[in-house]
């Protein structure tokens, strides 16, 4: 950082409260984008696991058998999330928006809460994905790869 950046920068880093003022803002106005976004859909997620089930029955060309298979996984997966009542964005954080001041420690355990049960639900997804892998035959697995690359390629992921 160049010396008259610090000069006029330097007390931004150092003041505390200014920090916590501009990241609420940065914060708030991304949280009201995001929300913004998804309720522009308007289908729960059940529709929206229905409709990716549908997608990938058709793409792979499942029997009837895999189709089983898939919708049993899917069934147990959305059980699953709303056992661990994984959400995108924790109540308790919602509730410190609404305060005076934030509490950071409270902001801190509720991410902490929240990953620890998208870290519980990642795993239970690996364990019913790689099930699903098991039914596949490999012209199906090269496809569902190929499928995935483009995906990834559509939406810039290196």
């Amino acid at each position: 950082m160049h010396w008259n950046q610090k000069k006029i920068f330097g007390s931004y880093f150092q003041n505390k409260e200014i920090r916590m003022k501009h990241l609420i803002k940065i914060f708030s106005v991304s949280l009201i984008a995001l929300l913004a976004v998804v309720n522009c859909r308007h289908h729960s997620l059940a529709d929206r696991a229905d409709w990716i089930a549908k997608r990938v029955a058709s793409e792979l060309d499942l029997n009837d058998k895999q189709k089983g298979e898939l919708q049993r996984i899917k069934k147990e997966i959305l059980d699953k999330r709303k056992e661990l009542d994984v959400k995108m964005f924790p109540d308790e954080i919602v509730d410190q928006i609404r305060q005076a001041q934030i509490d950071e420690a409270k902001v801190n355990k509720a991410f902490e809460a929240s990953g620890t049960k998208r870290d519980q639900m990642r795993v239970f997804m690996t364990k019913k994905f790689i099930e699903f892998h098991a039914v596949l035959t490999p012209e199906q697995r090269n496809k569902l790869a190929d499928k995935v690359t483009e995906l990834l390629k559509k939406h810039n992921h290196d």
